[in-house]
């Protein structure tokens, strides 16, 4: 049995193994395409995954591959414009502080380069301005300027300067080499590759010697030549010069240097500089004659107009008028002077010395006032001399007109009450009613005063009642003449009117008890007054109703008698109003 199932074990074991075979095999006629095509996808998503993953260390090798294989297909500047733009607006927004930290280096040198050529040039129009300003030359020049209708610069470039351009290199800016030379007409041939050369050696020099980025070879001094240097990316533009060149020229060099850059960079790929430079739009931006004909046409690009004699005549017509508005202030001024020494000739207690007049600066008066003179200072000051300062500078001494001795008077006699003094010709009139003893001493002391030649004196003892009646009637007279009623229009009287008819009825009542005391017949008439805004019979008519609005008013206030005056005379044509005049007579025998 044992040897029985030892020939049997290979067999069983082999089975199973045989039967997996063809079950290979059948699974491989049936699926093996499919299987193969399973794993090749299987391998093709794992080599995409893979690249996936080292998309980011790839990427910007190929964006630039495809910027240098595609640089003039405008779709794909068109295609990056956009998500660069947003990077670089979200790298400014987020990361201020680093994009400044990286473009420091660059923006730096460019402002210091841009500060030092607008200072350079601020400063030779500022000499060329200076120099020539301030002479007759310069005033000849910008009345040439404004005839024109040209900056005074470009006239003073066009006189003041002499120049002139003898040659123009454009050097390629990392070889040396020259790519165009134009020279000025009739003068002897230059060796150009020398001078370029020269020229880069010497930049290089500088570059090396400041030790800073930027720092590079912008003028030099070639024998009796200026030698002005302009660098740009591709190219280097170098014009020699003879003379002193404006500021006008170097802003020239720098615009033809940008246009010929443009033409560079917008050659094509296959295009070298050389060639790019040989052609005809670059030999006209650098020849010398049209460079000097641009720098001397400057801003206004046209020459000075000439033959025109309208701005000559406008010009003569401002100086005329300017002259004519002068004269005719002087003149005013000397008027103003010369009403202000009538006045002061006419002043009372002044004596006019001189008048120091500075127009429209100063004035001084010098002269002699009297101490009990009004000051003139006021007369200074209405004299409508503007802004101009006014002193009055006196001396003392002792006046003899009228208004002035009876001021003096008054001080020094010092009158009671109802003394009246008057001066008329230097003499002196005391009348009234004072005490005994001012009379006694007034008529010791009154021929005594400076300036009165007589005294006529009817003043009455204080005592004597007729004299006291007299001296109060007066004062009661006085008292009415002072009230006055005012109209609004017709015989509207002002507000308040009411009181100034109680306050004269009083004084009348009182003025009529001290009449019959003092032996006097008192008259009463009233009188009416109109402005002249109405015609004549508009104001007559206006003058009678305040004439009867007046008498009414007394009567109702018991005051009766009282005449009412002529209306066709206006006694005061400056006012709207009606009074009572009073006169004093005697009694009649």
């Amino acid at each position: 049995m044992a040897n029985v199932g030892e020939e049997q074990s290979p067999q069983s074991t082999s089975a199973p193994s045989d039967a997996a075979d063809d079950y290979e095999r059948l699974r491989e006629l049936l699926l093996g395409e499919e299987r193969r095509e399973l794993a090749a996808a299987r391998a093709r998503i794992a080599e995409l995954e893979r690249q996936q993953g080292d998309l980011p260390r790839r990427l910007p090798e190929a964006a630039f591959s495809a910027l240098q294989a595609h640089r003039d297909n405008p779709r794909v500047a068109a295609a990056l414009a956009t998500p660069v733009g947003q990077a670089l607006g979200e790298a400014v927004q987020h990361n201020r502080q680093g994009v400044i930290d990286a473009l420091f280096p660059v923006i730096g040198p460019m402002i210091r380069r841009a500060i030092a050529e607008a200072l350079r040039g601020l400063v030779d129009n500022l000499n060329g301005a200076i120099e020539s300003s301030f002479t007759l030359r310069g005033l000849k020049w910008r009345f040439e300027a404004w005839r024109g209708g040209v900056p005074y610069a470009q006239v003073v470039l066009r006189h003041r300067l002499a120049y002139g351009i003898d040659h123009v290199f454009l050097i390629a800016r990392d070889s040396g080499l020259v790519l165009r030379h134009a020279s000025a007409a009739g003068l002897p041939p230059l060796d150009a590759d020398a001078i370029a050369g020269m020229l880069t050696a010497l930049g290089d020099f500088v570059g090396d010697s400041v030790g800073r980025e930027g720092g590079a070879l912008d003028a030099a001094q070639v024998g009796e030549s200026l030698v002005w240097v302009e660098h740009g990316p591709l190219a280097n533009l170098a014009c020699f010069v003879r003379g002193v060149p404006p500021p006008r020229l170097r802003e020239l060099l720098r615009q033809r240097l940008e246009e010929i850059h443009v033409l560079l960079q917008a050659a094509p790929a296959t295009t070298t500089l050389q060639e790019c430079a040989a052609g005809a739009p670059v030999g006209a931006l650098i020849e010398p004659l049209e460079l000097l004909r641009d720098a001397q046409r400057g801003d206004a690009g046209a020459p000075l107009a000439r033959g025109s004699r309208r701005p000559l005549v406008l010009f003569a017509l401002l100086v005329l008028v300017a002259l004519g508005a002068w004269l005719g202030e002087r003149w005013r001024w000397q008027a103003q002077v010369s009403a202000l020494r009538s006045a002061l000739a006419q002043h009372p207690g002044f004596v006019l010395g001189r008048i120091e007049a500075r127009p429209w600066r100063s004035l001084v008066v010098y002269g002699l006032l009297d101490p009990d003179a009004d000051s003139p200072q006021p007369l200074l000051d209405a004299a409508g001399l503007g802004q101009a300062s006014r002193r009055l500078q006196v001396d003392g001494f002792v006046s003899s007109d009228d208004p002035v001795v009876q001021r003096r008077a008054q001080r020094l006699l010092a009158p009671p009450a109802g003394v009246r003094l008057a001066v008329e010709h230097g003499v002196l009139r005391l009348d009234g009613t004072a005490p005994q003893a001012w009379i006694e001493a007034t008529r010791a002391r009154a021929p005594l005063i400076a300036g009165v030649r007589a005294v006529e004196s009817s003043l009455a003892d204080a005592l004597d009642p007729l004299a006291v009646a007299r001296a109060a009637l007066e004062r009661a007279l006085d008292a009415i003449a002072t009230h006055r009623v005012d109209f609004v229009r017709e015989d509207e009287p002002v507000a308040g009117s009411d009181t100034v008819v109680d306050a004269l009825a009083a004084d009348l009542r009182r003025a009529r008890t001290l009449a019959a005391q003092a032996g006097v017949h008192l008259d009463l008439r009233s009188v009416a007054s109109s402005d002249e805004s109405g015609g004549d019979a508009t104001n007559m008519r206006v003058r009678a109703l305040r004439l009867r609005w007046l008498a009414l008013a007394l009567a109702a206030r018991g005051i009766d008698g009282v005449a009412e005056g002529d209306a066709a005379a206006n006694t005061d044509p400056t006012r709207r109003g009606a009074r009572v005049q009073a006169t004093v007579r005697a009694q009649p025998q």
